[in-house]
């Protein structure tokens, strides 16, 4: 199931997210389905869209959001979510603590960033509780992680923020066929699929962009620059 993109929307922020979001960014912030997917091709504003989302309830207390990446050197690449984050939150009164990769908010709400690697990783959070779980690069997990941190969403009773699984991705990578089978093909009541391209992105020098992705092998051109789940 797709979100319609051109959709009025109401968005609940925070002054911790710098900027503003694209039209389609905004579709994603606004779903109200514990599940979604952003993105297709490169270039659209996916980890944007999943670090503006993981910050629109830290004023809220007991609030907890994490995002993962597949290794813990995708998460500290330049520009990658740790360093994104860092710039916007480096100048406010959230805390970051560096062993714990977390930052901490005045309201007590945490977001924090972690990696999956090895195939039981997942089960360090098996005693823990989270309002948010963020995938950036979905299809670079398996199917049993994803579903395994379904089980740490959690609020307590009468807690109004709510409970959300979100992820961006292009296409391609070893989950490549579960993601599209799940988001693409497989519709649900309470699971979207919110497609962005290269077009949706004004931050990017688009035509700069453009001209780099033609250096890529047809398949992956297909995929990054169309957002093409089919291409093979």
């Amino acid at each position: 199931m797709a979100a319609n993109p051109t959709a009025k929307v109401s968005l609940k922020w925070t002054r911790y997210i710098p900027h503003e979001p694209t039209p389609r960014q905004a579709v994603f912030l606004s779903l109200p389905h514990r599940e979604a997917l952003y993105g297709g091709a490169a270039g659209g504003g996916k980890s944007d869209a999943l670090l503006m989302a993981a910050l629109q309830y830290v004023d809220q207390p007991g609030y907890a959001a994490i995002l993962f990446r597949r290794t813990y050197a995708d998460l500290a690449l330049p520009e990658a979510l740790m360093d994104r984050a860092s710039g916007w939150l480096g100048g406010t009164d959230a805390k970051w603590h560096a062993q714990d990769k977390r930052w901490e908010f005045p309201s007590g709400a945490t977001l924090s960033f972690s990696y999956l690697q090895s195939s039981t990783d997942r089960f360090r959070y098996q005693s823990a509780a989270f309002q948010f779980v963020g995938f950036d690069e979905l299809t670079h997990f398996p199917e049993q992680d994803y579903r395994y941190l379904f089980s740490r969403l959690r609020r307590l009773e009468g807690v109004q923020v709510p409970v959300r699984m979100r992820a961006g991705s292009n296409p391609g990578g070893i989950g490549h066929e579960w993601v599209r089978q799940r988001f693409i093909l497989d519709a649900a009541e309470d699971r979207v699929f919110v497609p962005a391209k290269l077009t949706d992105n004004p931050y990017l020098d688009q035509d700069e962009y453009r001209a780099n992705l033609q250096q890529l092998d047809p398949v992956t051109r297909q995929q990054f620059l169309d957002g093409d789940w089919s291409a093979r």
